[in-house]
């Protein structure tokens, strides 16, 4: 109720003065708006790209591109002088990545979208949204705010989103009956490929939930009635998309990937995929915010100890919450009798059949001891922070960089041969 109070006189107030005051600069911009637990970036990336391809000048407002974000939408101000600045540099389009927060605190207040887009809906935010079905209620207002939704019928939570949607729909999915459904999906180490209405498509982006985020920006692409063939080039040489599936090149003949994976099911359907492409063992590095979801915490364990062979669990943005309690509570969801914690100062593998991890406190701990137990054909995937240059520890920023953790490990390896 005191949340609800806060969105009502406070966060509406501001987006609507914002807008009066950069003159409703979003009403003579096409926006396109996509909403999801995951996927949303590397979506909206694309579809950016995918219009700048087609000659049309599209801005993007992602958590990696915008000023003064560090994971969610843009407040009302810095939002509207975006869409206003895009606007004098004769920009026609905007895509806009649209969170569950931002939604219920009416930041996109007075924006109309041409198109709304949902990803998917899984396990996240709870702690702010108390229970699932207020989760579902809030993604369906962007719909409120959109002409045409484009749904993933696949989506567990697809049929109780679809009761809250007034608006014409549009569907995607692979496995039940959909308006844009693809078939025939096969991935190998370099590719992924699908048919879609009777023709071969090929993206060098192998992961299979990739799958998903292509046809709805497929979705997207023609209901825009664009050319089909720069949707098919475009595909081929997936945009990258800073910290999501971000290699780091290395000498050591290791698979070391850069991941914002960090819902229980992004990390699922990240090690799902890695594991139709690695040839030996996924190692997982990752921990859990502190000061949010708890609830999650135990998901991620459980789902880790179940993808991965083995997992160094370790400091995210640890906030006020101290980085033991937050272990403790992901492994709490890891069943130990089908698993072996190794011993960091004499790391050992004992049987390669069975689940291992470790408790490191320390981030740059952890991917030096992951890069020190690794050997030739092994998968490294760093899960969590993703593109963000910072580590929140405390009130305090730290600077921080993912592939700069890789790189140093690396090093150290090298030097300790």
């Amino acid at each position: 109720m005191i949340q609800k109070l806060k969105n009502i006189f406070w966060h509406l107030p501001q987006s609507i003065f914002w807008n009066i005051y950069f003159a409703f600069p979003s009403k003579k911009l096409t926006l396109i708006g996509v909403t999801g637990t995951d996927g949303k970036t590397t979506s909206c990336t694309l579809i950016q790209k995918l219009l700048e391809n087609s000659g049309l000048k599209c801005g993007l407002i992602s958590t990696i591109n915008s000023p003064g974000l560090h994971t969610t939408s843009p407040d009302p101000k810095i939002l509207q002088k975006i869409f206003s600045d895009y606007l004098k540099l004769g920009y026609s389009h905007v895509v806009c990545e649209v969170t569950s927060h931002a939604l219920d605190q009416y930041r996109f207040w007075g924006c109309h979208f041409k198109i709304g887009v949902i990803t998917n809906i899984s396990h996240e935010h709870l702690d702010y949204h108390k229970n699932i079905e207020n989760y579902i209620a809030v993604k369906s207002k962007l719909f409120k705010q959109s002409s045409l939704a484009i749904l993933n019928r696949d989506d567990e939570y697809y049929l109780p989103l679809k009761k809250l949607i007034k608006i014409p729909e549009l569907s995607y999915g692979i496995e039940n009956k959909a308006d844009i459904k693809a078939s025939n999906v096969k991935i190998s180490p370099s590719s992924l490929e699908f048919n879609l209405n009777g023709e071969k498509y090929i993206t060098d982006s192998n992961y299979q939930y990739q799958i998903y985020n292509l046809l709805a920006c497929y979705g997207v692409f023609s209901q825009l009635k664009l050319d089909n063939q720069i949707f098919k080039k475009t595909i081929a040489t997936f945009p990258e998309v800073k910290g999501r599936r971000e290699k780091v090149d290395n000498d050591l003949h290791l698979n070391t990937i850069v991941d914002f994976a960090h819902t229980p099911n992004s990390l699922l359907v990240t090690l799902q995929s890695l594991r139709q492409t690695t040839l030996g063992r996924i190692i997982v590095i990752f921990g859990a915010t502190g000061g949010r979801d708890k609830s999650k915490r135990p998901l991620m364990g459980k789902v880790v100890s179940e993808n991965a062979d083995i997992a160094l669990i370790t400091a995210d943005d640890t906030r006020s919450e101290k980085i033991e309690d937050i272990n403790s509570q992901i492994i709490s969801g890891i069943d130990l009798k089908k698993a072996i914690e190794i011993e960091v100062t004499n790391p050992k593998i004992l049987n390669s059949q069975i689940f291992h991890f470790a408790n490191i406190p320390n981030r740059q701990d952890a991917f030096n001891l992951a890069v020190k137990i690794a050997k030739a054909g092994d998968t490294i995937v760093a899960c969590g922070k993703g593109h963000e240059n910072t580590i929140l520890h405390g009130h305090t920023e730290y600077p921080w960089s993912e592939a700069d953790a890789f790189r140093s490990a690396f090093r150290q390896k090298t030097e300790n041969v």
